[in-house]
């Protein structure tokens, strides 16, 4: 590896540190998931996957934002939230191995890492401290949003 390929990976460590996923992980630890990572980038519109779909990856947004949506029982849409930069979508199929309940799609243009629950477990087998800090930051991120599903259920009654 040359110099410009080690310095545009450390880039890339310490942009990936400022999300939130990663606060707990120092450089070390944030190139082994990184190494494990596919980068995939998604135009504005574009649906990621959608409700049903079997697919079990989980994405740490990078840049940019996506919306999640379901319908409901009537067949209409119902938007769930927007995720952006720092959060992760996809955490429910990547834990319990059952389809998407709900369609991710683009808002604009947006760039993302994702991960299997092979590439997870590999992880595991060979860096476990480094995936219980993974998990950490996966588990900080719900427990936000589960907060916030409290909130606007307890203020919606």
């Amino acid at each position: 590896m040359d110099e410009a390929q080690r310095q545009a990976i450390l880039n890339k460590i310490h942009a990936l540190k400022d999300l939130r996923i990663f606060y707990n992980m120092n450089d070390r630890d944030v190139f082994e998931v990184m190494k494990r990572c596919e980068t995939r980038h998604y135009a504005a519109g574009e649906v990621v996957f959608a409700e049903g779909d079997t697919d079990h990856r989980l994405y740490v947004i990078v840049k940019g934002e996506f919306e999640i949506t379901t319908q409901n029982t009537l067949g209409e849409p119902m938007r769930f939230f927007c995720a952006g930069e720092g959060l992760i979508f996809g955490e429910m199929a990547f834990l319990d191995a059952q389809p998407r309940s709900a369609k991710v799609t683009a808002t604009e243009a947006a760039e993302v890492f994702s991960i299997t629950p092979e590439q997870f477990s590999e992880l595991l087998d060979q860096q476990p401290a480094t995936a219980a800090r993974f998990m950490m930051g996966v588990a900080e991120i719900l427990s936000r949003r589960l907060r916030g599903a409290n909130q606007r259920i307890k203020h919606a009654t």
